[in-house]
């Protein structure tokens, strides 16, 4: 960074530097750049120690709906602070998540009726496989061990969120011989989603992928526990935008087979996409739904897993069946997390939340659109208030070597303009968080306009 920090953190980087072990980090990179300290965030902002003010382009990994310090979510913290901190969920409930559980069955499909409360996108998804194993298995479907996820998805990284992940990255390949087994499908881009758009032969290709879905079942179906996938958006998978009519067809497949349908909804959820729930936008329900990340506005962790009446009804029983689900965590509904996602969600319904992200994600698209002109992008394409594009050498038209980490000196140069972004390989995004006024989406477009010109 340009700004020198002050004096009063050289000794804390160096206690950082000694003990600290960041995530998704070669840590021998911090010898030599050590972690930008941040010490407030206000709205759409993040405030660095050395008096630098950036615009939080990630939502601080797709947290962050509201803005930061929202007042209400702080204000609702600070309520439940001084009344209960935290009790254990295992025979025992509390206001808080009583009041969740309503709120959000509210928004929810009709037929998703039991939540399970954990801590974060991973467990909400270990919840979920381990729910739909065990209820296949208690239905006398003892032959039903793999599960079918698409490829470049990404659900976590606890085991069982790995093992239907995408194997073939940097990031979870190694872990192989750990993993459950699982069966892959690819699906398309939706080109309608790109900004320079090119709709040739898409009805065709549309047809097809429609078949290998239906081939898949017919060759994997019989086996499959479920079925999961990210809708509409593959995140960490480098920003897919996939067809809503592929999930209409996954539907179809999973009720033809008897195969539950698990939406992991961690980071689509809460508006990103255009509508509160991306599956929304192709008309369907899910057997289990996973939610984290903006489900406290990205004030604390906390994550649940919805199920349907019929999977629950696999586990009612006398206690000794063993049919219980035994399954927790030390934080399960913990009451502080709780309160704070009540007042994130009471936001959608006190302020027009999803109008003002649609009136964002209009700016951003025009923005964008702009930036997508450029020799050094391609398939700029929007989805809500995602916006994506691929960085390429605007010599060869071709991405940047793996070597040169073009997207981190990218990331580096934008912190230095005011603008956090962080690029998953060439995959370039913005995601602010939804009340981010328009004109500092533009403003931060253009930043990354100049930096690539």
């Amino acid at each position: 960074m340009t700004s020198p920090l002050p004096e009063s953190w050289s000794g804390r980087s160096a206690l950082d530097r000694a003990h600290i072990w960041h995530p998704f980090t070669q840590m021998k990179d911090h010898e030599a750049d050590p972690p930008i300290p941040v010490i407030a965030g206000e709205g759409c902002d993040l405030l660095l120690a050395n008096g630098n003010r950036v615009l939080d382009g990630i939502s601080s990994w797709w947290t962050c709906l509201h803005g930061h310090g929202h007042p209400k979510l702080m204000a609702a913290l600070e309520r439940q602070g001084a009344k209960l901190d935290h009790v254990i969920f295992a025979g025992f409930t509390h206001e808080p998540a009583i009041e969740l559980a309503a709120r959000l069955r509210s928004k929810l499909p009709p037929n998703l009726t039991r939540c399970f409360f954990s801590d974060n996108g991973s467990t909400a998804v270990e919840v979920a496989l381990k729910m739909a194993f065990q209820a296949q298995l208690q239905k006398g479907q003892g032959q039903r061990t793999r599960f079918g996820a698409l490829n470049m998805g990404y659900h976590g990284d606890t085991l069982g969120a790995v093992g239907v992940g995408e194997l073939d990255n940097f990031m979870t390949g190694l872990f192989r011989p750990l993993l459950l087994r699982c069966e892959r499908l690819a699906v398309p881009e939706d080109p309608r989603r790109e900004l320079h758009v090119n709709l040739d032969g898409w009805v065709d290709r549309l047809e097809a992928a429609r078949q290998s879905i239906r081939f898949f079942f017919e060759n994997h179906g019989e086996g499959l526990a479920a079925f999961i996938a990210e809708p509409l958006l593959q995140a960490a998978g480098g920003m897919r935008m996939w067809p809503p009519e592929m999930l209409v067809e996954l539907r179809a497949q999973c009720d033809a087979y008897g195969v539950y349908l698990i939406l992991d909804e961690v980071m689509t959820g809460f508006g990103r996409t255009g509508s509160f729930f991306a599956h929304s936008q192709a008309g369907i329900e899910p057997d289990l739904l996973c939610l984290s990340k903006g489900l406290t506005g990205g004030v604390l962790p906390l994550s649940l897993t919805w199920a349907t009446d019929e999977i629950y009804s696999c586990f009612w029983a006398d206690y000794t069946e063993g049919k219980a689900f035994l399954h927790g965590h030390s934080y399960t509904a913990n009451p502080l997390a709780c309160a704070v996602a009540c007042a994130s969600l009471a936001l959608f319904e006190e302020q027009p939340v999803l109008e003002q992200a649609a009136h964002l994600s209009q700016a951003m698209k025009s923005a964008w659109s702009r930036l997508g002109e450029l020799p050094s992008i391609r398939k700029a394409r929007i989805l809500g208030t995602v916006a994506a594009a691929q960085l390429v050498d605007p010599g060869t038209g071709e991405p940047h070597s793996t070597e040169s980490r073009f997207g981190w000196r990218l990331h580096r140069r934008a912190l230095e303009a005011g603008l956090l972004i962080r690029p998953i390989g060439d995959c370039l995004y913005f995601m602010p968080p939804l009340g981010t006024p328009a004109a500092r989406a533009e403003q931060a477009v253009d930043t990354i306009t100049y930096l690539l010109k």
